[in-house]
């Protein structure tokens, strides 16, 4: 199974998927890595500024982790 997902970044991708309720999910991705780790399945985005992004009542720092939304 082959799924397509988009990776957010600004803030416009972050509105966006908050406005659709999309399910976002929570990914590490070391450089050495092109894949990547799952860290957590989300959810909704609840809330985000320039350093965070509030998913499933939990805080993941922008900087740290990638944010993947999937394209069905």
């Amino acid at each position: 199974m082959n799924n397509t997902y988009k990776v957010l970044e600004s803030d416009t991708d972050f509105l966006a998927a908050a406005l659709a309720q999309s399910k976002v999910s929570v990914w590490f991705r070391p450089e050495d890595d092109p894949e990547g780790h799952i860290m957590d399945y989300g959810g909704i985005v609840e809330g985000y500024s320039p350093e965070s992004v509030k998913i499933a009542s939990g805080r993941f720092i922008r900087e740290r982790f990638e944010f993947r939304v999937y394209i069905k």
